[in-house]
């Protein structure tokens, strides 16, 4: 995952100092911005180790964030500012401050906002997703920290939404306002896995360079010619298995190989949304792993060659399903949400059901994007990541 994120910033700053191709004067400069930024967090209290049951036998309530954050937008009287109202993206670096049982982490990320509606010539609701990795955790441990069932594992991803008001004080001061919802988690890589959900208020100054300050003209947008398009997707990720016995749940230590397909043919309805359907194939190799808790003794060298758990054979780990598919589109990224249902080993105890998309394509080449994603079963239980390379057919 951090590969990947390496990959994503390199790609949003190489964009940063290109230029716009879209451009109407070559003397439109592209808007840069440094933003600082606080959020004063409230843990919500999703798991017994936040309620209390921690070594210091007290409820975690509070946490702070602290954001430095670039960003860069397209020329003001460029095509893609007037279609995409006060769009930005960039790279940030955060600092968590948490009860010292979850410890003191660091994110790198990176961003993307636009305006939703101007309430008035100086004033806008604003909105910003924020992406990346946060390290630094005081994960579970069974010897050190065992209580902790939040936390899995040192790096986690760190995905945060905010909605807030956007003051111009000047042509060169923001002072902005609002709310964040924040999700940590790791993606079933490693067990335990309940994540950690965080929601605040965040308050920011911003400082921008080669921004006019001025209302740009009322511009008929260009015309978009309504299209179908395709898309391939391949991933892969790695995941744990947690499997539940009569004396509550256990995670084999096996990590298992995912590996995966989309193939999404999408209706581009306008500059801001494309919907369609997808063919999504797998092989999960944790598929329908199943184990006799009355023979098994379950510790840490239990594993798959062990005669009490048995491991399905290849064709029941394959799932094909198809799953309605939409997506919000926006400079360099695009945000793809689906809902389906396999028809192919549907009927077995880990592919039945419904599963659940979310996914950021982050356009690399005109034809090419990287795919961050992650997996759902009925909206509750969590699956694995999808990582991975796209093309638009």
């Amino acid at each position: 995952m951090l590969f990947t994120l390496a990959a994503m910033v390199s790609s949003v700053a190489a964009t940063a100092v290109s230029g716009d191709s879209l451009s109407l004067g070559r003397d439109s400069l592209t808007v840069h911005r440094i933003e600082v930024d606080a959020v004063s967090g409230l843990i919500l209290h999703t798991n017994a180790f936040l309620r209390g049951n921690n070594p210091e036998v007290r409820t975690m309530n509070h946490s702070f964030m602290g954001r430095l954050k670039y960003a860069f937008a397209p020329p003001e009287n460029s095509v893609e500012a007037r279609i995409y109202k006060g769009v930005y993206q960039g790279v940030g670096l955060g600092f968590h401050d948490f009860n010292p049982q979850l410890g003191h982490p660091v994110s790198l990320f990176i961003f993307q906002g636009a305006t939703i509606k101007t309430l008035a010539p100086r004033l806008s609701l604003n909105y910003e997703w924020n992406f990346g990795v946060t390290y630094g955790w005081k994960a579970h441990d069974w010897r050190d920290n065992p209580e902790n069932r939040v936390i899995g594992s040192k790096m986690t991803a760190y995905i945060d939404a905010d909605l807030y008001l956007r003051w111009m004080i000047s042509k060169n001061w923001d002072l902005n306002v609002g709310a964040t919802i924040t999700h940590y988690s790791n993606g079933n890589t490693a067990i335990p896995n309940a994540g950690l959900n965080v929601a605040g208020a965040r308050a920011s100054v911003a400082y921008y360079f080669n921004r006019s300050g001025r209302r740009p003209a009322a511009v008929p947008l260009p015309a978009f010619k309504r299209h179908w398009g395709w898309d391939l997707t391949l991933y892969g990720a790695w995941k744990k298995k947690g499997v539940e016995t009569d004396e509550g749940a256990y995670a084999l230590p096996t990590t298992y190989g995912v590996i995966g397909f989309t193939l999404n043919p999408l209706y581009h309805v306008n500059h801001w949304l494309n919907v369609g359907v997808s063919l999504d194939g797998s092989y999960d190799g944790s598929a329908n792993v199943e184990i006799d808790s009355q023979t098994l003794t379950l510790d840490s060298q239990t594993s798959d060659t062990d005669p009490d758990v048995y491991v399905a054979p290849w064709y029941k780990k394959v799932a094909l399903g198809l799953s309605a598919r939409t997506e919000f589109v926006m400079p360099y990224f695009t945000i793809n949400f689906g809902i389906g249902h396999n028809f192919v080993n549907a009927h077995t105890f880990d592919l039945k059901g419904f599963y659940e998309i979310l996914a950021l394509k982050i356009n690399v080449m005109q034809q090419a994007y990287l795919h961050i994603g992650y997996s759902l079963y009925d909206f509750y239980y969590p699956n694995n990541l999808m990582l991975g390379l796209g093309l638009h057919l």
